[in-house]
Protein backbone atom coordinates (compact mmCIF):
# COMPACT_ATOMS: atom_id res chain seq x y z
CA UNK A 1 0.00 0.00 0.00
CA UNK A 2 1.43 3.34 -1.04
CA UNK A 3 1.85 6.37 1.20
CA UNK A 4 -1.02 8.05 -0.69
CA UNK A 5 -3.33 5.07 -0.07
CA UNK A 6 -2.48 5.04 3.66
CA UNK A 7 -3.29 8.74 3.82
CA UNK A 8 -6.66 8.13 2.16
CA UNK A 9 -7.46 5.29 4.57
CA UNK A 10 -6.57 7.48 7.53
CA UNK A 11 -8.73 10.34 6.23
CA UNK A 12 -11.58 7.90 5.63
CA UNK A 13 -11.45 6.66 9.24
CA UNK A 14 -10.76 10.00 10.94
CA UNK A 15 -14.41 11.22 11.26
CA UNK A 16 -15.48 7.90 12.80
CA UNK A 17 -12.54 7.89 15.21
CA UNK A 18 -13.30 11.46 16.27
CA UNK A 19 -16.97 10.64 16.85
CA UNK A 20 -16.00 7.55 18.86
CA UNK A 21 -13.91 9.89 21.02
CA UNK A 22 -16.93 12.15 21.55
CA UNK A 23 -19.03 9.14 22.62
CA UNK A 24 -16.26 7.97 24.95
CA UNK A 25 -16.12 11.41 26.60
CA UNK A 26 -19.89 11.43 27.05
CA UNK A 27 -19.67 7.99 28.65
CA UNK A 28 -17.80 9.32 31.68
CA UNK A 29 -19.21 10.36 35.05
CA UNK A 30 -19.05 13.99 33.93
CA UNK A 31 -22.05 13.35 31.65
CA UNK A 32 -24.12 11.56 34.30
CA UNK A 33 -27.83 12.28 34.65
CA UNK A 34 -27.13 14.16 37.87
CA UNK A 35 -24.63 16.51 36.22
CA UNK A 36 -26.65 17.13 33.06
CA UNK A 37 -29.78 17.61 35.16
CA UNK A 38 -28.06 20.28 37.25
CA UNK A 39 -26.95 22.25 34.19
CA UNK A 40 -30.26 21.84 32.35
CA UNK A 41 -32.20 22.76 35.49
CA UNK A 42 -30.22 25.97 35.91
CA UNK A 43 -30.79 26.96 32.28
CA UNK A 44 -34.50 26.09 32.25
CA UNK A 45 -35.14 27.90 35.52
CA UNK A 46 -33.83 31.10 33.92
CA UNK A 47 -36.68 30.99 31.40
CA UNK A 48 -39.29 29.02 33.36
CA UNK A 49 -38.79 29.71 37.08
CA UNK A 50 -41.93 27.83 38.15
CA UNK A 51 -40.95 24.40 36.80
CA UNK A 52 -41.43 21.54 39.22
CA UNK A 53 -38.79 18.98 40.04
CA UNK A 54 -40.72 16.37 38.03
CA UNK A 55 -40.85 18.61 34.95
CA UNK A 56 -37.08 19.18 35.19
CA UNK A 57 -36.51 15.45 35.60
CA UNK A 58 -38.61 14.68 32.52
CA UNK A 59 -36.87 17.38 30.47
CA UNK A 60 -33.49 15.92 31.46
CA UNK A 61 -34.67 12.41 30.54
CA UNK A 62 -35.91 13.53 27.11
CA UNK A 63 -32.72 15.51 26.47
CA UNK A 64 -30.50 12.57 27.40
CA UNK A 65 -32.42 10.04 25.29
CA UNK A 66 -32.49 12.50 22.36
CA UNK A 67 -28.74 12.81 22.77
CA UNK A 68 -28.40 9.03 22.58
CA UNK A 69 -30.49 8.92 19.43
CA UNK A 70 -28.68 11.78 17.72
CA UNK A 71 -25.22 10.62 18.77
CA UNK A 72 -25.60 7.08 17.52
CA UNK A 73 -27.40 8.23 14.39
CA UNK A 74 -24.36 10.38 13.60
CA UNK A 75 -22.05 7.46 14.41
CA UNK A 76 -23.98 5.29 11.98
CA UNK A 77 -23.67 7.88 9.20
CA UNK A 78 -19.93 8.49 9.66
CA UNK A 79 -19.31 4.74 10.03
CA UNK A 80 -21.26 4.13 6.82
CA UNK A 81 -19.08 6.61 4.98
CA UNK A 82 -15.96 5.05 6.50
CA UNK A 83 -16.92 1.50 5.50
CA UNK A 84 -18.15 2.65 2.07
CA UNK A 85 -14.88 4.45 1.39
CA UNK A 86 -12.81 1.54 2.75
CA UNK A 87 -14.63 -0.84 0.42
CA UNK A 88 -14.07 1.42 -2.60
CA UNK A 89 -10.39 1.92 -1.68
CA UNK A 90 -9.91 -1.85 -1.44
CA UNK A 91 -10.74 -2.38 -5.11
CA UNK A 92 -9.94 1.02 -6.67
CA UNK A 93 -6.25 1.46 -6.07
CA UNK A 94 -5.94 4.42 -8.43
CA UNK A 95 -8.02 6.83 -6.29
CA UNK A 96 -6.17 10.04 -5.57
CA UNK A 97 -8.78 11.62 -3.28
CA UNK A 98 -11.72 10.55 -1.16
CA UNK A 99 -15.20 10.61 -2.70
CA UNK A 100 -17.43 13.44 -1.52
CA UNK A 101 -19.79 12.76 1.37
CA UNK A 102 -22.77 13.22 -0.90
CA UNK A 103 -21.45 10.56 -3.28
CA UNK A 104 -21.37 7.98 -0.48
CA UNK A 105 -24.98 8.81 0.38
CA UNK A 106 -26.19 8.61 -3.23
CA UNK A 107 -24.51 5.32 -4.09
CA UNK A 108 -25.85 2.91 -1.45
CA UNK A 109 -23.68 -0.06 -0.51
CA UNK A 110 -25.35 -2.77 1.56
CA UNK A 111 -22.10 -4.04 3.06
CA UNK A 112 -21.22 -0.60 4.33
CA UNK A 113 -24.70 -0.21 5.83
CA UNK A 114 -24.50 -3.56 7.64
CA UNK A 115 -21.03 -2.81 8.96
CA UNK A 116 -22.14 0.65 10.11
CA UNK A 117 -25.07 -0.91 11.97
CA UNK A 118 -22.80 -3.49 13.58
CA UNK A 119 -20.29 -0.79 14.50
CA UNK A 120 -22.94 1.36 16.18
CA UNK A 121 -24.49 -1.60 18.02
CA UNK A 122 -21.10 -2.83 19.23
CA UNK A 123 -20.08 0.64 20.43
CA UNK A 124 -23.47 1.03 22.16
CA UNK A 125 -23.02 -2.28 23.95
CA UNK A 126 -19.47 -1.48 25.02
CA UNK A 127 -20.48 2.02 26.10
CA UNK A 128 -23.30 0.75 28.30
CA UNK A 129 -21.08 -1.99 29.73
CA UNK A 130 -18.44 0.64 30.53
CA UNK A 131 -21.05 2.78 32.27
CA UNK A 132 -21.95 -0.07 34.65
CA UNK A 133 -18.47 0.29 36.15
CA UNK A 134 -18.67 4.04 36.79
CA UNK A 135 -20.11 5.69 39.87
CA UNK A 136 -23.18 7.74 39.03
CA UNK A 137 -23.75 5.95 35.72
CA UNK A 138 -25.95 3.00 34.83
CA UNK A 139 -25.72 0.92 31.70
CA UNK A 140 -28.99 -0.47 30.36
CA UNK A 141 -29.97 -2.73 27.51
CA UNK A 142 -32.72 -0.22 26.72
CA UNK A 143 -30.09 2.35 25.79
CA UNK A 144 -28.36 -0.20 23.55
CA UNK A 145 -31.70 -0.80 21.83
CA UNK A 146 -32.30 2.97 21.48
CA UNK A 147 -28.81 3.50 20.08
CA UNK A 148 -29.20 0.62 17.64
CA UNK A 149 -32.59 1.95 16.55
CA UNK A 150 -30.99 5.33 15.89
CA UNK A 151 -28.32 3.64 13.76
CA UNK A 152 -31.01 1.78 11.83
CA UNK A 153 -32.98 4.99 11.23
CA UNK A 154 -29.83 6.68 9.92
CA UNK A 155 -29.20 3.78 7.54
CA UNK A 156 -32.80 3.87 6.33
CA UNK A 157 -32.40 7.60 5.68
CA UNK A 158 -29.27 6.91 3.63
CA UNK A 159 -31.13 4.21 1.72
CA UNK A 160 -34.01 6.62 1.06
CA UNK A 161 -31.60 9.27 -0.25
CA UNK A 162 -29.92 6.68 -2.44
CA UNK A 163 -33.22 5.28 -3.71
CA UNK A 164 -34.48 8.75 -4.57
CA UNK A 165 -31.28 9.36 -6.51
CA UNK A 166 -31.81 6.10 -8.43
CA UNK A 167 -35.37 7.08 -9.31
CA UNK A 168 -34.28 10.52 -10.51
CA UNK A 169 -31.43 9.02 -12.55
CA UNK A 170 -33.76 6.40 -14.06
CA UNK A 171 -36.30 9.05 -15.07
CA UNK A 172 -33.56 11.11 -16.69
CA UNK A 173 -32.35 8.10 -18.65
CA UNK A 174 -35.86 7.22 -19.82
CA UNK A 175 -36.53 10.81 -20.84
CA UNK A 176 -33.21 11.00 -22.71
CA UNK A 177 -33.79 7.69 -24.48
CA UNK A 178 -37.37 8.70 -25.39
CA UNK A 179 -36.16 12.03 -26.75
CA UNK A 180 -33.43 10.36 -28.81
CA UNK A 181 -35.93 7.80 -30.16
CA UNK A 182 -38.30 10.64 -31.10
CA UNK A 183 -35.49 12.59 -32.79
CA UNK A 184 -34.47 9.54 -34.85
CA UNK A 185 -37.90 9.28 -36.50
Amino acid sequence: MSQKQRGLWFRAWLPTLIWLGVIACESTSVASAHNTGRVLGAVLRLFYPHLTWLQLYNANFVLRKSGHFLGYGILSVVAYRTWWTSWVLSWRHNLTRLPAWWTTMRLWLGRAACLALLTAAAVAGLDEWHQTMLPGRTGTIKDVALDSAAALCAQLLILAISSRELVVRSRRQRRTSAESAFNET
